[in-house]
């Protein structure tokens, strides 16, 4: 995931062997996806992007496939996000791809990992299972079409720190940083993160049960609608996985 194998220091938690062992496939969708950059292509600085590709294309047979808009989507895409193919390039080569449920998923799994490692990290303590994770996530399509995440700027005023992440001395705060709030009793938090113009996401978190299984049952009962938000946890509500 991370340039030249640099990744930050101090995120190295304790872990079940499911957590620790059986989550290679994920990490490997999401190591790809964090280095895809369409404005400085950074992602690729160390040429370790194609060799990636091959193993996502071994493991999981007709995703890429999958990702690739039809000529009509891919036109609309382009015309909504202003895109105009440089010449040889067709409409799909331009614009963006589609998220499949594999990527979703693999989402899904890194970002309930991450939200209890730096919840220990911080805290001291396992998140329990009694608690509710639930997660938001966004690729760099925002950042095409805004010029930035747009809920990172709804959140902005929320109290939180920031710390660094490096390795050596040298900050990878290109291609990852966070923000953790955590409410004075540490039973609710909200982390922000970033992976570098790739994609972020939001997890929200509740230590206590049913604090914010109410909330997503009111969305969606006044919504009609299950989202936005995935389940990464909950003892009550469908989990994604």
């Amino acid at each position: 995931m991370f340039q030249d194998r640099r990744w930050p220091e101090g995120f190295e938690f304790p872990s079940c062997i499911a957590c620790n062992q059986g989550t290679d496939d994920d990490d490997l969708l999401v190591a790809v996806l964090a280095r895809m950059d369409p404005f400085e292509e950074k992602g690729d600085a160390d040429g370790k992007g194609l060799g990636l590709l091959k193993m996502v294309n071994k493991q999981y047979p007709g995703l890429f496939e999958k990702m690739m808009p039809s000529p009509t989507e891919a036109r609309r895409h382009n015309r909504e996000l202003g895109l105009v193919p440089e010449p040889g390039q067709t409409q799909q080569e331009t614009g963006a791809v589609k998220v499949p449920e594999e990527l979703h998923h693999a989402v899904c799994v890194f970002a309930r990992k991450l939200a209890k490692g730096i919840f220990y990290r911080e805290t001291g303590n396992p998140f329990p299972n009694e608690g509710c994770l639930i997660l938001n996530w966004f690729t760099n399509v925002d950042l095409i079409r805004d010029g930035k995440y747009v809920v990172f700027d709804l959140l902005r005023a929320l109290g939180g720190t920031v710390p660094p992440v490096q390795r050596s001395g040298q900050y990878l705060n290109d291609q990852f940083e966070y923000k953790l709030s955590l409410s004075p009793t540490k039973d609710i938090l909200v982390l922000q993160a970033r992976f570098g113009k790739a994609f972020g996401f939001v997890v929200f978190g509740s230590a206590l049960q049913d604090r914010l299984e109410a909330i997503i049952t009111h969305l969606r009962e006044q919504t009609q609608r299950t989202g936005p938000f995935a389940i990464l946890q909950s003892p009550s509500l469908a989990q994604v996985a």
